[in-house]
C-alpha cells in the first residue's frame, strides 16, 4: 500500500491544491473542517474554521479564521484553480463540545454556529454534502486524499495501538535523575525572568545580563526577527530590538527563546502531537493569557505571558517516560475521556503540575509562578495568586479546545465559572478572547527556523 505524505491544516487556515501525492489533514475539536474536491478539475482542499463570524464589522486581519468570511475565500480560491461549484463535493466535520459539558459550553455553542453558517453557504452555492459529522463530544480527524479526491472523518484515536503494555511506575529517584539529565532553562534567562516578575528592572540591566550569554543572545535575535514578533523589520542588535520593538517585546522574546530550547527536549511520541507541539501550545497559552490579563486588568500582562509560557514545564520531565505508555495514555484521554492529570497519576505516580512545581522551586521561581504551575488545572486550590492561576487556566482551556492536536491533554472544564468570576470576565467576552488566539504563534515552519 502506497504511503502518502500528510500535511496538517492548522486552525484558521485553508489549503487548496491540484491533485498531488499528499493527504490533507485537520484535527478538529470545537473547530469545524470542510473538505471540498472537484473530481473533474482535480482540485480540492480543506479549510479549518475557528469561529463563526468576526466579532465586529471591521474587515478581519485573518478572514480565513471565520466560517462567514473564510469559506467564501476558500471557494473563490478553488474556482480560480479551475474548480466548478457544480462538481464540488463537500465533507463537513467538527463543531464538538470538547471536555465535560456545562451550560456555558452550550450557551457559547461556537462549533454549532460555525456549522450552521458552513451548511448555509454550501446550500446557497448548491454544493452537494457527501458526509457530515458535527457536534457531539469527541475530537476527530478530517482527511482529504489529494490523489484520489476521497475524504474521511475518523475518531482522534483512530489507528492508535491500544494494546495494554507491561509498565512500572517510575520512582521519585528515577524522575530526579531525569531532571538532572535535562538541559535546564539558562541561568541568565531565569535571572531575567525573576527581574521581570518583580517589576523592578531597567532594560539596560536586562541587556547587560543577556550580553553575557552569547547563545541565548543569538536565539533572542532570531526570535525577534520571526513572524511572531516583527517579521518585517530586520533586527541586528539588542539595541535595535529595544528601539524598533520596545522593551516589553524584547523581554518576552528573551524568555520565549530560553523556554523554547527547554521544550525542544521533548519528542513526538509523547505529549507533543506534532513537531514542537508542546512549545507551540505553551506559546499560544502565553499570548492568550496576556490578552486575558490586558482585557481584565487584574494582573500584569507581562507576568501573565511568562506564566502561560511556563505552566507546562513539568511535561518535559514526564515526556521522557510517556513513550512507553503512549497507546494506553492516548486511549484513556481520547477514547475513555479520562483527564490527563488522572492518567499521569496512574502511570507516573506524579503529575506534570507536581513535577513542574518541583522544578520551579529548584530554579527559585517567584511564588506566583509556582502556584500557576501547580494549580493551573484546578485554580480553586490556588491561595494567594488565584487571579493569575485563573487566567492561565482559561488560556490553557481555550487553547486545548480551539487548537487541538498540538499536545496530548484533556482539561477539566468544571472550573470555568469560578475562573471567570475570579477575574471579572463574562461568557459574552470569551469569543473576543478566542478570536485573539494568535495564528502566527503556530506558523511552525518560521518558528522552527528561528530555533
Amino acid at each position: 500500500m502506497e504511503n502518502l505524505r500528510r500535511e496538517h491544516v492548522p486552525s484558521g487556515n485553508f489549503r487548496a491544491k491540484k491533485t498531488t501525492q499528499i493527504i490533507l489533514q485537520a484535527f478538529l475539536g470545537t473547530c469545524v473542517g470542510v473538505a471540498l474536491y472537484d473530481t473533474i478539475a482535480q482540485v480540492g482542499g480543506i479549510i479549518h474554521i475557528l469561529l463563526p463570524e468576526p466579532p465586529s464589522t471591521m474587515v478581519p486581519e485573518y478572514p480565513e479564521k471565520y466560517a462567514s468570511t473564510g469559506l467564501p475565500l476558500f471557494l473563490d480560491k478553488l474556482k480560480k484553480m479551475g474548480a466548478d461549484v457544480k462538481n464540488l463535493k463537500a465533507t463537513v466535520a467538527g463543531g464538538a463540545l470538547v471536555g465535560p459539558v456545562t451550560y456555558q459550553d452550550i450557551n457559547l455553542d461556537i462549533g454549532g454556529r460555525s456549522t450552521e453558517i458552513v451548511i448555509s453557504i454550501l446550500e446557497k452555492e448548491k454544493i452537494e454534502i457527501l458526509e457530515t459529522e458535527t457536534g457531539g463530544f469527541f475530537t476527530c480527524t478530517l482527511e482529504l486524499n489529494m490523489k484520489t479526491g476521497t475524504s474521511a472523518i475518523k475518531p482522534a484515536w483512530h489507528g492508535k495501538d491500544c494494546t495494554d503494555l507491561n509498565y512500572s511506575i517510575p520512582s521519585k529517584d528515577e524522575i530526579t535523575e531525569i531532571i538532572k539529565k535535562l538541559q535546564p532553562i539558562p541561568q541568565t534567562a531565569l535571572k531575567i525572568l525573576r527581574m521581570v516578575q518583580s517589576e523592578e528592572y531597567e532594560i539596560k540591566a536586562i541587556a547587560d545580563e543577556l550580553s553575557v550569554d552569547q547563545v541565548l543572545s543569538a536565539r533572542t535575535l532570531r526570535l525577534c526577527n520571526s513572524a511572531m514578533f516583527s517579521g518585517r523589520i530586520e533586527i541586528e542588535t539588542l539595541n535595535d530590538a529595544v528601539i524598533l520593538l520596545g522593551e516589553s517585546i524584547l523581554v518576552q522574546s528573551i524568555i520565549t527563546a530560553a523556554v523554547k530550547s527547554y521544550y525542544n527536549q521533548t519528542g513526538q511520541t509523547g505529549y507533543s502531537l506534532c513537531k514542537g507541539g508542546l512549545f507551540f501550545h505553551a506559546l499560544g497559552c502565553a499570548m492568550t493569557a496576556e490578552k486575558i490579563a490586558d482585557t481584565t486588568k487584574q494582573v500584569s500582562p507581562h507576568k501573565a505571558y511568562a506564566a502561560g509560557l511556563l505552566h507546562d514545564i513539568g511535561k518535559v520531565v514526564l515526556d521522557q517516560y510517556i513513550a512507553g505508555v503512549y497507546p494506553m495514555f492516548f486511549r484513556g484521554i481520547n477514547r475513555d475521556g479520562s483527564h490527563s492529570i488522572d492518567m499521569e497519576k496512574q502511570f507516573f505516580g506524579a503529575t506534570h503540575c507536581d513535577t513542574g512545581a518541583f522544578l520551579a522551586r529548584k530554579w527559585n521561581f517567584p511564588n506566583s509562578l509556582i502556584e500557576v504551575i501547580l494549580f493551573h488545572h484546578n485554580p480553586d486550590k490556588s491561595m494567594k495568586h488565584k487571579k493569575m492561576v485563573s487566567i492561565v487556566y482559561l488560556a490553557d482551556l481555550l487553547m486545548s479546545i480551539f487548537n487541538t492536536r498540538l499536545e496530548l491533554e484533556n482539561i477539566n472544564a468544571e472550573h470555568i465559572t469560578t475562573a471567570l468570576n475570579t477575574i471579572g470576565l463574562t461568557m459574552d467576552e470569551l469569543p473576543g478572547i478566542i478570536d485573539s488566539i494568535p495564528l502566527k504563534a503556530f506558523d511552525s515552519k518560521r518558528m522552527l527556523l528561528s530555533s
